[in-house]
Formats: structure tokens, C-alpha cells, sequence
């Protein structure tokens, strides 16, 4: 005669902590769905001093030719494809890290912007943008006294 498991709580759990780890392990792990998506988009620092908003992003591998950067409204948004051009039916690949496509990233700035004065340049795998703020944007600060 079959015997009939018993219901085993630990078990359970220990199903739910695999079944979690799976799924966290595939978010982060490069060449799977969203971690390959996210492992595409530039890492970005974005700060400001009193007179302008500064965003910088590691985009290394690319020519400044092949990169876009647009304002539009109070979003700034970087964009660019990577392609590789060379194929080579000889090679057998193990592994292939080396990312191709296209990425875009657009980011909020928070104040606004003179749009004439903006600069790019690029060097050494990384892009900064500055982005001088108008006068008006440089007066938003107010000075709150504490009682």
C-alpha cells in the first residue's frame, strides 16, 4: 500500500527561499532577461552646485559620433547604438559578454536649464553633461529660519 506524505511546513518554506533565489539570482545575473536589459543602461551620477546640474554616465566602448544626447522639456535622455559590424563564422563562442544594441536613459532634471549654454564632451569611457541652470533656477533657494 502507498503511504501518504505528510504535510511538511519546513519543506514548504524551504521551496518558497529556492523558489526566491531563483528569481533574484535571475534579476541580477547577466544574459538573462531583465539583467541583461538593465546591464545595458549607463550607470549615471547627477549632482548639482548653484550654478549648474551635472550628470555624468560610464558609457565606455563607444565613439562620441555614435552617442545622442537630447533636452526635451526637463528630461535629458542619452541614447546610443553599439554594433558590431565584423563577423566571423570561424569563431565558436563560449561565452559572449561584449554587450551590442542599444541603450537609452532619460533622467528628470530638477530645475531648469539654460538650454543655450549646454556642454557635452566625452573621455575616457565617460560622458559628462553639464547643463547651466537659468537665473531664475539659481534664486529658487530659500533660507528657512528655525524656531
Amino acid at each position: 500500500m502507498d503511504k501518504i506524505a505528510g504535510w511538511n511546513p519546513l519543506r514548504e518554506l524551504l521551496d518558497v527561499r529556492n523558489n526566491f533565489d531563483r528569481i533574484v539570482e535571475s534579476i541580477f545575473k547577466p544574459g538573462v532577461a531583465f539583467g541583461e536589459a538593465y546591464a545595458n543602461v549607463p550607470a549615471v551620477d547627477v549632482y548639482e552646485d548653484k550654478n549648474n546640474v551635472f550628470v555624468k554616465a560610464e558609457i565606455p566602448g563607444l565613439k562620441k559620433e555614435d552617442m545622442d544626447v537630447s533636452l526635451t522639456d526637463d528630461i535629458l535622455t542619452l541614447s546610443s547604438t553599439k554594433s558590431e559590424t565584423r563577423e566571423e563564422k570561424k569563431e565558436n563562442f563560449y561565452r559572449k559578454e561584449i554587450r551590442e544594441g542599444s541603450f537609452s536613459r532619460s533622467l528628470e532634471i530638477p530645475c531648469e536649464i539654460d538650454r543655450d549654454r549646454i556642454t557635452a564632451s566625452y573621455s575616457n569611457g565617460v560622458l559628462e553633461v553639464i547643463l547651466p541652470k537659468t537665473p531664475e533656477a539659481k534664486k529658487k533657494t530659500l533660507k528657512v529660519n528655525i524656531k
